[in-house]
């Protein structure tokens, strides 16, 4: 039995381990004040054309064009927080935004390699990589279970400390927890 859960332990950690320190370092960029826009190359442009509503994307994509800047590989439109509308994905994105002086705000944004990692972290990027992130939850509980089978039921020489640290991890955890969203 111990084997078993030895075996689930190793392979899993294996399989998951890039996905383990690309948590790891994002979390700790998140946490550390960086998000998605940092070291991302973003651009303003301002458009003065008297633009037909519903032919933003349109005119959005011919600007792109005529001034040699990258189309996105998505023309999808989306709405963004800020009432702008998108084309684009997770790595390059084009908007368009009109203002209240009847000109319009063009927006081009390219995110770092590490900007798109965060945005993985985040899910908020396409689905596919959710997938494999929900798998690498799934994981973690299994690898501390799997440990914990290893640990406490295969090493007896040491119990007392081990049940008195997971204690402790508990309190400090709930304490700092408690005291964090007060």
């Amino acid at each position: 039995m111990t084997k078993q859960f030895r075996n689930i332990h190793i392979y899993l950690s294996l399989f998951f381990l890039p996905i383990a320190l690309m948590y790891a370092i994002t979390g700790i960029l998140y946490i550390s004040g960086f998000d998605q826009n940092s070291w991302a190359t973003e651009h303003t442009y301002t458009l003065t054309q008297n633009i037909e509503q519903g032919e933003e994307i349109n005119a959005l994509v011919q600007y792109l064009k005529d001034n040699n800047l990258s189309i996105p590989s998505n023309l999808t439109p989306k709405t963004t927080k800020n009432g702008a509308l998108s084309i684009g994905s997770t790595h390059y994105s084009a908007s368009i935004r009109k203002n209240a002086d009847s000109t319009y705000t063009i927006r081009t944004l390219e995110r770092s390699i590490m900007g798109d990692m965060i945005m993985l972290h985040k899910a908020k990027a396409k689905w596919y990589f959710d997938v494999l992130a929900i798998g690498f939850g799934i994981t973690l509980i299994l690898l501390y279970l799997s440990g914990l089978m290893i640990t406490l039921f295969n090493s007896k020489k040491n119990r007392g400390i081990q049940y008195a640290t997971i204690l402790a991890g508990c309190i400090i955890s709930v304490v700092l927890g408690a005291l964090s969203v007060l």
